[in-house]
């Protein structure tokens, strides 16, 4: 009896430690701060571009990580569209979004819970705002997609 009741107890202490480990992961990125995603192709390294409202932002690229602050009035217009668009899952994919098998990349945003399609193919004038707003936050941090023979690849994400 008492082997059974020390086999429970370890599965009850994995099983906790599991969902401990899982909700401290998932607090790794706060509710507010918008998270966008580029898969990377066969040919390149992707990017992860962590946005807070108050403009600080930290990426990471084939290049490495890097941190940069965003201008007011670009962060005020992102996190605006961002609510408009809500919730960000609906948003429409450009129908025959054609890319290139070699090169062509799918980025997504993410924000409380919320993840979109690919933003990159974007399915109506919402999306077409973010995409824009991506772009210029990537231009801004000059985040790019890094050759594969030429960088290192991505960390895993932690949620």
């Amino acid at each position: 009896m008492s082997q059974f009741f020390y086999k429970s107890l370890m599965g009850l202490a994995g099983i906790s430690f599991l969902l401990g480990a899982a909700q401290s992961a998932i607090a790794l990125v706060p509710n507010n701060v918008a998270v966008i995603a580029n898969s990377g192709s066969t040919n390149t390294i992707g990017y992860r571009i962590y946005v807070s409202p108050t403009g600080e932002a930290n990426y990471v690229d084939g290049k490495g990580s890097g941190q940069g602050k965003l201008p007011e009035k670009l962060i005020k217009k992102f996190f605006h569209n961002l609510k408009v668009a809500e919730p960000l899952s609906s948003l429409p994919v450009k129908q025959g979004c054609v890319k290139s098998t070699s090169f062509g990349t799918t980025t997504t945003i993410s924000l409380g819970g919320q993840q979109s399609q690919d933003i990159s193919c974007p399915g109506n004038q919402k999306a077409q705002k973010l995409d824009t707003d991506i772009i210029a936050i990537a231009k801004i941090l000059k985040v790019v997609n890094v050759p594969k023979n030429q960088g290192k690849p991505l960390p895993p994400q932690n949620f």
